[in-house]
């Protein structure tokens, strides 16, 4: 899960292989990465100094890469009230940006009022955007977009994003050199409009991590708050999404929601109002050296040790976090049809869930990580005493709840077969994790709903997310498939993911924003 942790490469190492147009774009430009989770958070000692820790978070981890190849500048919400504190005394010493120990970036804090935070995330953010781009709304029941809903755009998630361009806007005035600036992900969709608005100079990068649905299921929200998002999103002059399916959709719903839109779709251009925006997929990846450090670190090789004692002659993996797009309970309830049908693997097999409590101050997460224990009892109560192994009860399904990297990581090495049967997802970078790491040749599930089956599918067995029945079938067909079979694809796996990695998702955007400063992108 290397969108959840990470870590830094030798910069030295790794900065000769930065294209020469990229490099030398970085050499004259000062880049700014806006998002809403800094990369540190701040925490106040008894004795009154600041302690840092390293921000966690999937956009974190993949944007750090940026720091092995120029001093950046990073724009942030206050999350702790460490960060606070750590602004006000910046603002007291006229510190323009606020330099941390140990850190690979620079940083300058968002602080908003926490009930304007608060509506700006749990409101609007999480879980409305969040669970709209993941397809995820009970449409009959929800969303209801009530009087709550109106407060909490006008007065929360309007709010922030004008912070958040306010304090671009004051890094980018006081910089020496022309700013490029990276936005990232769903909560700052507002805020390349406010920038463009201020400074029609600047190079606007926005980078969309999760996925984007088509036009018809955007209607769920109000046209305003549509044509808002779809108006601001074409100020960039680049916009990035993990797969050419989420880039076409946003091309489709920006045709759908404003009226004068000129549209280029073999370049994949859009024309809004003079100015031109460049759609395209950069599909994101792991740092293929960290994940190898991590799995091979002290810490990990003591979870070895106590992971081999669940193992069983198969044994099944997951590693997600525990929310409704990953699908958990379906993944389940595959596994319980698998032993229904063939009961000749009853104390052979067992499936090993880890698992990451996500989200818990929304209630539908709460509500899931219950559904979750559920189905999960309720298949270990139904073949309780079917089997034994080393003379104990076989238990089929063994659940581990807890947000331990190395742990995840230390059991990728031993799986017969990886479940990721996401309904929609991003990217999904445990598909990638798992194929670098496994050691038994292991089989690949993987959902068509996941971003990772445009470059993984050919050497894995697809299935429909909602498709109980077929996942059975594919289980079945992983845990029999001959040997030589698993060990081409598994290495297949192994050799994409390695070549495809992290830097080769930077490289890619860096390419092209050097490209956009020179007028010349034209590369679909």
């Amino acid at each position: 899960m290397a969108d959840e942790h990470g870590a830094t490469l030798n910069a030295d190492v790794r900065r000769r292989d930065l294209p020469e147009p990229a490099r030398d774009l970085l050499s004259r430009v000062t880049l700014i990465i806006a998002s809403n989770r800094g990369p540190v958070e701040f925490h106040r000692e008894p004795d009154g100094s600041f302690s840092t820790r390293r921000g966690t978070g999937g956009v974190v981890t993949a944007i750090s890469a940026v720091s092995r190849f120029t001093d950046a500048i990073w724009v942030a919400a206050a999350m702790t009230d460490g960060d606070r504190l750590r602004a006000e005394l910046a603002a007291e010493r006229g510190e323009a940006v606020i330099e941390p120990d140990n850190a690979d970036f620079r940083v300058r804090f968002v602080v908003s009022d926490p009930e304007d935070y608060d509506r700006y995330y749990n409101h609007i953010s999480n879980p409305l955007l969040w669970f709209l781009q993941h397809y995820l709304w009970d449409t009959p029941r929800q969303p209801d977009i009530d009087h709550i809903t109106w407060d909490a755009w006008n007065n929360g998630y309007v709010t922030v994003n004008r912070q958040f361009a306010e304090e671009i806007l004051a890094v980018a005035d006081s910089s020496a050199q022309p700013p490029i600036v990276m936005l990232q992900d769903y909560h700052l969709y507002l805020v390349p409009g406010y920038l463009r608005e201020a400074r029609p100079d600047l190079i606007l990068q926005h980078f969309v991590h999760i996925p984007w649905p088509d036009p018809d299921y955007w209607r769920l929200l109000p046209v305003e708050f549509r044509r808002a998002i779809c108006h601001s999103m074409l100020a960039n002059d680049i916009v990035g999404f993990q797969t050419p399916r989420h880039a076409r959709s946003f091309v489709y719903t920006c045709e759908a929601t404003l009226d004068d839109v000129d549209i280029d779709y073999r370049r994949r251009e859009i024309r809004y109002r003079g100015h031109t925006t460049y759609v395209r997929s950069y599909p994101i990846s792991i740092d293929v050296d960290a994940v190898r450090r991590v799995a091979a670190s002290e810490d990990a090789l003591r979870h070895e040790e106590h992971i081999k004692t669940f193992l069983n002659e198969h044994t099944i993996l997951r590693v997600d976090r525990a929310e409704p797009s990953k699908n958990i309970v379906r993944g389940f309830q595959a596994y319980d049809r698998f032993l229904e049908l063939h009961p000749e693997f009853l104390g052979r097999v067992n499936f090993l869930a880890f698992l990451v409590p996500s989200r818990l101050e929304v209630a539908e997460y709460v509500d899931y990580l219950d559904d979750i224990n559920t189905i999960v009892g309720r298949i270990n109560t139904k073949y309780a005493n079917v089997a034994e192994r080393d003379g104990v009860a076989w238990e089929p399904v063994r659940l581990f709840i807890g947000d331990d990297y190395p742990r995840a990581l230390a059991a990728m090495k031993y799986y017969d077969v990886l479940l990721v049967n996401a309904i929609f997802d991003g990217m999904n970078l445990v598909a990638k994790e798992g194929a670098l790491l496994n050691r038994r040749n292991g089989v690949l599930i993987l959902s068509e709903g996941a971003g990772a089956y445009q470059q993984l599918s050919e050497h894995a067995l697809s299935v429909s997310p909602a498709d109980v029945e077929s996942t059975a079938h594919a289980i079945y067909q992983a845990l029999t498939m001959p040997p030589e079979q698993r060990a081409y694809h598994a290495q297949a796996l192994r050799r994409l993911v390695i070549e495809q990695d992290i830097l080769a998702w930077i490289y890619s955007q860096l390419e092209d924003l050097a490209a956009t400063v020179g007028g010349s992108l034209v590369r679909a």
